[in-house]
């Protein structure tokens, strides 16, 4: 098939089948593609810089003498955490000394661009904050990007408003979560020992047992006797946990109330809810 220039291909002739690929045959031919995206998609997507899988296991993972990767030791982190509370403070102290330096120099109206210190780039980067590398046509006045809310935000100020915001919290959030399963290691046979025990232990204990099945199918038909009298051609049976055994002691009594085909349903459980309410 011809390319390029708008021109339609040829059909082929019906004397010539063979030329012609299959549906589904390889190769596929390639045809162009027209160019959809505009300048400022192209902008976004340098802005927002994706990030790969194996950095955060590269970074939070060790390996052990067994060749087994492990989590950092939880009294460490605690440690660690403690130790950075001061820290966290001062860095909010400076984020707010040059946020004020940034407004005065916006105030002034000078030619020259405030740049915030290491420490604050490192600060809002652990608010998935980033200085944006090309300007949006979009935004013209934004200098900063929120890649976990894809939001812009055109000084500190902004950013301090962004990140105090409540759905960027919510969102930063969940995203520590996924990142905290995501670096959990993956179970061996010692946790499936302690799950299939605390499982067994559980089931001994509160597991439904032969006499408590007994005694949920009497009531069952306790209530299939008592509701006979008053709806006739209905029957009352257990479903469920109560019928499978496969629950525990404090689990609901599962009843299913069957009627005949000319009665309406919502009149027979009136019906039922009376007789039961006035029944001894």
């Amino acid at each position: 098939a011809a390319r390029g220039g708008g021109a339609a291909a040829a059909p082929p002739q019906a004397g010539n089948r063979a030329d012609v690929p299959a549906p589904g045959s390889y190769p596929h031919s390639r045809q162009s593609k027209p160019r959809q995206e505009s300048e400022e998609e192209e902008v976004e997507k340098r802005n927002k810089k994706p990030r790969t899988r194996t950095e955060p296991r590269t970074k939070n993972r060790k390996k052990s003498g067994s060749s087994i990767v492990t989590v950092e030791d939880d009294e460490a982190e605690g440690t660690q955490e403690k130790a950075a509370a001061p820290k966290h403070k001062e860095i909010e102290i400076q984020f707010a000394q040059e946020a004020a330096q940034e407004a005065a120099v916006a105030t002034a109206e000078t030619l020259e661009e405030f740049k915030p210190s290491e420490a604050v780039l490192g600060f809002l980067a652990g608010k998935y904050l980033y200085p944006l590398a090309h300007k949006s046509s979009k935004f013209p006045r934004a200098r900063w990007f929120c890649r976990l809310c894809e939001y812009h935000c055109d000084n500190l100020a902004k950013c301090r408003e962004h990140y105090l915001d409540t759905r960027h919290s919510r969102l930063s959030r969940t995203k520590e979560v996924e990142t905290t399963l995501y670096h959990l290691p993956r179970p061996n046979k010692h946790h499936l020992d302690c799950l299939n025990s605390l499982l067994a232990t559980v089931e001994k204990e509160q597991g439904l047992s032969t006499s408590d099945l007994n005694i949920r199918q009497a009531v069952a038909q306790s209530v299939h006797s008592l509701l006979q009298e008053h709806i006739q051609g209905c029957t009352v049976r257990l479903y469920g946990s109560s019928l499978s055994g496969f629950g525990l002691k404090s689990a609901n009594v599962n009843l299913d109330l069957q009627i005949t085909a000319d009665q309406k349903p919502h009149l027979a459980l009136l019906k039922a809810l009376e007789v039961l309410h006035d029944s001894p």
